[in-house]
């Protein structure tokens, strides 16, 4: 019965210790302008990739970048919209 429990314990160690690793972050803007292109919900993401594209005044930029491995979670602006500086447009959950 002690083995059980042990067994147990550990289980929901490993578990709670694989959830700590993962955490969803929040991505801004870093430029104002109309939503050109998004990575849609779902896709695998590396560091550096561009995750968001802005029409500004110097054309398409990369306006927001990801900062660390993860996959697309949620995406809360659609291109075509105008979104501005410091707007939360994407959510990643990072490995």
């Amino acid at each position: 019965m002690k083995w059980l429990r042990t067994l147990m314990v550990s289980a929901t160690l490993c578990m709670s210790a694989a959830a700590a690793f993962a955490a969803d972050v929040s991505y801004p803007s870093v430029l104002g302008g109309t939503v050109v292109s998004i990575t849609p919900a779902g896709t695998a993401v590396k560091q550096g990739d561009v995750l968001l594209t802005v029409d500004s005044l110097a054309g398409p930029m990369p306006a927001a970048r990801a900062a660390s491995d993860g996959v697309v979670k949620q995406v809360l602006v659609a291109p075509g919209t105008a979104v501005k500086r410091g707007t939360a447009v994407i959510i990643v959950e990072e490995k």
